[in-house]
């Protein structure tokens, strides 16, 4: 039953944010609008958004599973290389994000080619 609940949050969790992230990819001036974020904010959004990754990466870590953190490594490198795509585009400096998304594409191949040769693949 508990089980199930958890399984139940989590669908629930995918839908709210993957509702936002449909909605900014979209309109991302009327998305800041409706997920009620301030622009003057951002910083201190971005401060919470940078200890989340943190806790979720301690997590992983603590997990110690290959096929999470090969998960969790994809993730990180479209973060980082969205946000380096972002800011080359406009022309401003991006190579610290460029050089963080490679890293961890470089962490997930690593990851990906543990979890193949471990004989553990799914």
């Amino acid at each position: 039953m508990l089980e199930t609940l958890t399984y139940i949050a989590l669908v629930i969790t995918v839908l709210i944010t993957g509702y936002f992230a449909l909605i900014f990819v979209r309109d991302p001036e009327a998305a800041l609008d409706k997920a009620t974020h301030r622009r003057e904010l951002l910083p201190l959004v971005m401060t919470g958004r940078y200890i989340v990754v943190f806790l979720l990466a301690l997590g992983v870590l603590l997990l110690n599973n290959v096929a999470v953190a090969a998960y969790f490594f994809a993730v990180c490198a479209f973060l980082g290389l969205y946000d380096g795509w972002i800011y080359r585009r406009r022309g401003y400096p991006h190579i610290k994000h460029t050089i963080t998304g490679l890293l961890a594409l470089g962490a997930m191949c690593l990851s990906l080619l543990a979890l193949t040769s471990s004989g553990d693949a799914v």
